[in-house]
């Protein structure tokens, strides 16, 4: 009978299980995997955070630039216009080419507040819309030319954007020539 009692304490000893040190190893490996897990997870997040913030604030500078220049080509720069404020009176004509409206509108850039505004100039006080968001810089040129008579006339109105979110920044440029011209 001691023989068996010997073979079943062996057998009992090897069936025992982990040591308190082979479970304290495991769980730090556990912990060590699951914190560069979490951590990946994190970074990934956040790099996917930041490309959709830019990519937003990318297509909502080409909108506005797209709209500026439309503007531009339909309508008149004034005189009041400057480097970061670009003033435009566009008519809207019918089939028979009778102006139907008018539309003062003066494109600003705000950089206090890193934004490009368009304010309808229609004696209403409409607050500031704001087209794009997240701007670094605006710059309206124009190219002003003469007439045959000596009358100067804006040929051509240039338009910069710049965009800028974390690291990554995008300049878009563009230019119009106006249809209509109003003299300086």
């Amino acid at each position: 009978m001691s023989d068996r009692r010997t073979q079943l304490q062996r057998r009992v000893v090897r069936r025992r299980g982990l040591s308190i040190v082979e479970v304290l190893i495991s769980l730090a490996i556990a912990a060590t995997l699951l914190t560069a897990v979490a951590a990946a997870f994190a970074a990934t997040s956040s790099a996917v955070e930041a490309n959709d913030q830019f990519f937003r604030a990318t297509q909502a500078a080409r909108v506005s630039m797209g709209l500026l220049l439309a503007d531009a080509r339909r309508g008149t720069v004034d005189d009041k216009s400057t480097a970061t404020s670009l003033r435009l009176i566009v008519e809207t004509r019918d089939a028979n080419g009778d102006v139907v409206a008018t539309d003062d509108r003066t494109y600003q850039f705000i950089s206090a507040e890193k934004r490009l505004v368009m304010i309808t100039n229609d004696g209403i006080d409409d607050a500031p819309y704001t087209l794009c968001s997240n701007v670094s810089d605006v710059r309206f040129d124009t190219d002003v030319q003469q007439f045959a008579n000596g009358t100067d006339y804006v040929a051509r109105v240039i338009v910069n954007i710049k965009v800028k979110v974390g690291n990554n920044e995008i300049h878009l440029a563009g230019s119009a020539a106006p249809r209509k011209y109003l003299t300086y």
